[in-house]
């Protein structure tokens, strides 16, 4: 129930197709289905989103590799309570492109102000766009517990991670019981709300059902060097406001070290938190990216008016 819906008028982007699917408490779930000039075929993006005021800035969220737009369930609620419900919040499963334009419109990312947050993997797609302009209104960027450095080494590792964890899980209950006993989560209330649409229920030959997680992330392993190669220098070239909110200052890399040194970007540091920041401390994730957000938006000045003398 934490996205509400809101505005019901959706700008359409063709070839990109958006419906709203009647779904109960009323949650504010949209699926964009793309009817041409795809490469892979039609296919079909879930996207969450809170509504706010036209005139006040978007924030667009892209989660990591393997998870979900409702990894920053609980963070987007803590940002509507902070910001009275003025600010319009958006986040989606990652599948495709152009979703902010089927989303909003066209002129959305020309006009209007944009705060893009990317987790991990999210985090280079988002420094990507923005390092090529690809979206010229966006005034902040965030990204959220990677850096090319730690990322590339940690490579070699991320494959045992997916092979060690399990395939498949009895229960939904256990799925959750099983993110929250490895450190994958450590709030129990996020990982109840995120992952259960990271699986997907299947029946045995038995008819006993089971779940099983819906990417196969190690079949996306060819991939893992691109997402990350060139990061840093990619986050750091833009000329939006930059925060780079990192579990531990450990993950630092030397570029990044100087540049902190500069005062070219903001660094927050939640040691509390493992690599899922915005699930484990959703409200400290929540209050920074508001906090940075006032300190950075735009200011629009009052029209100065020529000082006349009474006679």
């Amino acid at each position: 129930e934490i996205f509400k819906r809101g505005n019901r008028s959706t700008a359409l982007s063709e070839p990109i197709i958006i419906e709203e699917q009647e779904e109960e408490n009323e949650n504010s779930k949209k699926v964009i289905k793309e009817a041409e000039k795809s490469d892979i075929g039609s296919f079909s993006i879930t996207a969450y989103d809170i509504q706010g005021k036209a005139e006040n800035p978007l924030f667009v969220f892209h989660h990591g590799a393997g998870y979900s737009g409702l990894s920053f369930a609980l963070a987007a609620l803590h940002i509507k309570n902070l910001t009275n419900s003025e600010f319009t919040i958006f986040a989606y499963d990652c599948r495709g492109h152009d979703v902010l334009k089927a989303a909003f419109g066209n002129d959305v990312i020309t006009n209007r102000e944009i705060f893009l947050v990317g987790h991990s993997m999210g985090g280079s797609v988002v420094a990507n766009a923005t390092s090529k302009q690809l979206i010229p209104s966006v005034t902040c960027m965030a990204v959220i517990d990677v850096v090319e450095g730690s990322a590339m080494e940690a490579l070699s590792s991320m494959l045992n991670f997916c092979r060690n964890r399990p395939s498949e899980f009895k229960t939904v209950e256990d799925a959750i019981s099983w993110s929250i006993k490895s450190g994958t989560i450590r709030n129990h209330k996020s990982a109840r709300v995120s992952i259960p649409c990271l699986l997907t229920e299947q029946e045995t030959c038995t008819n006993i059902k089971k779940y099983t997680w819906r990417t196969d992330l190690a079949a996306t392993q060819p991939h893992w060097k691109g997402w990350f190669s060139g990061l840093s220098e990619k986050f750091l070239s833009p000329s939006a406001a930059k925060l780079l909110i990192l579990a531990g200052t450990d993950r630092l890399d030397k570029p990044l070290i100087i540049a902190q040194m500069q005062g070219k970007y903001q660094l927050m540091v939640l040691p509390e938190a493992g690599h899922m920041v915005q699930e484990d401390m959703p409200e400290r994730t929540a209050t920074a990216l508001v906090d940075f957000w006032k300190r950075n938006e735009k200011l629009v000045l009052p029209v100065k008016k020529p000082f006349v003398v009474d006679k």
